[in-house]
């Protein structure tokens, strides 16, 4: 065997072992940053959620105060109201508590509509017609921004557990994120009850 096959096969290995390090290395960083853009993805989704939340509890604090006059008695309507606004911009609220909260503000509007219907004089103006669209295009906002939020969601679980991202996910502390739930109450109608 002469010297020179000898370097030239050393250098031919070492190529193959840099090449095969470049390519671990290219496979690493993109993995890494699609894991990154993908957890991104799902906080601004969530965001999202939070602001369409929030926007409906505006609209609807809105709107009662432009119906208060007409419905002075209906004080628990917009108490409840009032508290799950507050939860809602509560930024140290855990997603559970907003979730709730939200569930709660959506009940108290459909309250608030259903209330309105007591009221002719109210019913027949435009002021109802506005709360109506308001709430609505409040509800579609809300629930646009959900559907986004749990398909960011699972994008991302998709990342983390397919191959080879779940190696990196464990190593680099990426974990599965928990879908939008919202709780067992919620796949029930409101019962709006008059009564009391």
């Amino acid at each position: 065997m002469n010297y020179n096959s000898y370097i030239y096969g050393r250098w031919v290995k070492l190529g193959i072992a840099a090449l095969i390090i470049i390519i671990l290395a290219v496979s690493s960083i993109s993995t890494y940053n699609g894991l990154v853009t993908a957890d991104q993805q799902v906080q601004m989704k969530w965001s999202t959620v939070e602001s369409m939340m929030q926007r409906r509890a505006d609209v609807i604090s809105n709107q009662v105060e432009a119906v208060k006059g007409y419905m002075q008695h209906e004080e628990k309507v917009f108490s409840d109201i009032a508290a799950a606004r507050a939860v809602l911009y509560d930024n140290y609220s855990d997603v559970e508590s907003k979730i709730a909260a939200d569930e709660q503000l959506s009940a108290a509007g459909n309250k608030l509509l259903a209330l309105v219907e007591n009221y002719p004089e109210l019913k027949a103006g435009t002021l109802f017609e506005n709360l109506q669209i308001e709430i609505e295009g409040s509800e579609n906002r809300v629930s646009v921004a959900r559907k986004d939020f749990i398909e960011a969601i699972q994008l991302y679980n998709t990342k983390v557990s397919r191959f080879p991202g779940n190696i990196f996910a464990k190593l680099m502390g990426f974990e599965k994120k928990e879908y939008f739930k919202a709780s067992p109450g919620a796949q029930e109608a409101p019962k709006v009850d008059f009564s009391r």
